[in-house]
């Protein structure tokens, strides 16, 4: 984890420098005139401007001088910043007086650049504290962390991960395992659970990650907790002044929030790829809520005139790690649609815990086009560029269905919901057994990589286009 803190950081910090070095380039030429002709910079500016670029990406990636920005005051922000100025100047000098023409130079457009480039720069840097440390981490898509530790240790290893200026994660919950005291609050934070209901509060509450920090004199069966925690798809971090020689499919030796941890984990995912992957999904996402736009000029009418109700259907489903959002479709139900399905659960064609029937008497006849040829989930796009969900992953489902859980069923959700996934490219309607989507689902959580998300987008696109596994 702490591994790949520091290099979004570094890399989000490189960006930064990078998009303050071109601006202020341009700026200093706007602000100087006569340095730009007609078809941009002259040939000396352009190998200066070449020269900065990758004296910056050296800078940042050989020198690694910004993997602790996070714990840096701003007083000392700005002395790293004029500090990386002045190898930026140093470097730019060499390279004038190497290809001696250092005189062809404006010496008021670089003062200008190097003034206009340390503004900047610390103001963007700034910024990127402030939007981490303050919006990104209190946000829904920071890593919630349940610290599970012992009474007279918890206000202690608290204030210790405080000081460690965490973006990434934040304890938002605390099981205490030698008292009860839930309802409690330590340093702010709520006491939910004990050593008899922990695991189930982690199962009913949003848990990213769990850290075990107990003494050595508390019995515990670590196996025991391991296992349970990564049975839900949930990671596992302990202190290692406790760990014991426990086999588990993926751990590491990292570093939390200022204490060294052994993670465990069911899988261990590259964040570079990570990253790729929600690219993918705001690209698709922006693409595909265009062509929403465009089929609700189309289906809306029709919707409309069928049944009286809204155009677009909404529902609170669970996401990764039990985050709740709400799901968009195009309206294929009655109105009232919800308020009867308990008279057709004894219909119910599924095994365990999903609900479906074939002939639902729910479905309108525009329903039931739309269906067929998936229409309906176009509106989900939106739910992919927002990020509660991804274009491949897991079927989220329903709060109803999710409190049914087994703590063995979490682990489906420890990626975000998808669009399509191996469920839905497996002829999902002819699938009656909930145990079978569950395993599909783990089958694709075990086997993630960029191809593999892909092949399905592929594969979803025959299929709808096919028909198959629709209706």
């Amino acid at each position: 984890m702490k591994q790949d803190n520091i290099k979004i950081t570094v890399w989000m910090t490189f960006l930064l420098d990078l998009i303050s070095l071109i601006v202020s380039f341009y700026l200093a030429a706007f602000i100087r005139g006569g340095i730009l002709v007609k078809g941009g910079f002259n040939d000396i500016y352009t190998n200066a401007f070449i020269v900065l670029l990758l004296s910056c990406l050296f800078i940042h990636f050989i020198t690694d001088s910004n993997r602790d920005i996070f714990k840096r005051g701003y007083m000392v922000e700005l002395k790293c910043v004029l500090r990386y100025q002045t190898k930026l100047a140093l470097i730019l000098l060499a390279y004038m007086f190497a290809i001696k023409k250092s005189m062809l130079y404006s010496r008021l457009f670089f003062l200008l650049f190097f003034a206009v480039n340390t503004l900047l720069s610390y103001v963007l840097r700034s910024y990127l504290k402030i939007i981490m440390l303050l919006g990104y981490k209190k946000s829904g898509m920071s890593n919630k962390v349940m610290l599970i530790t012992v009474s007279r240790n918890a206000k202690s290893i608290l204030k210790k991960m405080y000081r460690q200026y965490e973006w990434q994660s934040v304890i938002s919950s605390i099981a205490i395992l030698d008292r009860d005291m839930v309802g409690e609050k330590i340093e702010g934070i709520e006491v939910i659970a004990n050593r008899d209901n922990m695991y189930e509060m982690a199962k009913q509450n949003v848990v990213d990650e769990v850290f075990v920090n107990i003494p050595r004199t508390l019995e515990l069966d670590l196996e025991e907790l391991i296992l349970e925690f990564e049975k839900m798809g949930i990671k596992v971090h302990i202190n290692l002044d406790i760990f014991g020689n426990i086999n588990v499919k993926e751990k590491i030796i990292d570093e939390f929030a200022g204490y060294q941890v052994v993670t465990f984990s069911s899988v261990l995912f590259d964040i570079r790829k990570a990253i790729i992957k929600r690219a993918m999904d705001i690209l698709g996402g922006l693409v595909g809520c265009v062509i929403t736009l465009v089929l609700t000029i189309f289906l809306a009418p029709m919707i409309l005139i069928e049944s009286k109700g809204p155009v677009f259907f909404s529902q609170i489903r669970v996401g990764k790690n039990g985050r709740r959002f709400k799901i968009y479709k195009f309206r294929s139900m009655y109105q009232d649609a919800e308020l009867h399905k308990a008279e057709l659960m004894d219909k119910n064609e599924m095994k365990g815990q999903m609900f479906k029937i074939t002939d639902d008497p729910r479905i309108t006849k525009v329903g039931k086009f739309i269906r067929r040829t998936s229409l309906d989930e176009f509106p989900q796009f939106f739910n992919v560029l927002k990020g509660d969900m991804s274009l491949v992953g897991t079927r989220p489902p329903t709060e109803d269905e999710f409190l049914q859980y087994e703590s063995r069923h979490k682990r489906r959700l420890c990626l975000k919901p998808g669009l399509t996934g191996m469920w839905q490219v497996s002829g999902r309607s002819d699938i009656t057994d909930f145990e079978e989507v569950v395993k599909l689902d783990l089958q694709y959580i075990d086997n993630w990589s960029l191809a593999l998300d892909i092949k399905l987008i592929f594969k979803t696109i025959g299929v709808v286009i096919l028909r198959k596994g629709s209706k």
